[in-house]
């Protein structure tokens, strides 16, 4: 997916976040394509460090689930800011994915 459209990726990135008991490998597949395009996206670097933070703790065999959750919603509120610099061809999408990653992140606090 990493040298999909924007669109497509987010459109993918949504589908699977709605997907449930999810593992912490797919999650860490999908972060590692938003790495290569954030990391070439001007003013998306605080949302890719955070991403990465968020990898590397997703490839700990038993990951915190604390962590997971501050670190989801830390990447959301970022993707927020996001949308409200990005056309209005990504920001509805922008702000959906941040909503997906802090619901996701609330659903870690059922855990």
């Amino acid at each position: 997916m990493a040298h999909a459209h924007p669109n497509t990726m987010l459109d993918e990135t949504l589908q699977t976040l709605q997907q449930r008991g999810l593992e912490p490998s797919t999650g860490a597949d999908l972060i590692k394509d938003w790495l290569s395009v954030l990391n070439h996206t001007e003013g998306a670097q605080p949302a890719a460090q955070s991403l990465q933070a968020l990898y590397d703790e997703l490839s700990n065999p038993q990951p915190d689930a604390a962590r997971t959750r501050d670190l989801l919603n830390q990447v959301a509120q970022q993707t927020e800011h996001l949308a409200r610099n990005a056309g209005p061809t990504y920001a509805d999408s922008l702000n959906q994915l941040a909503g997906s990653l802090r619901s996701f992140a609330l659903d870690l606090n059922r855990l």
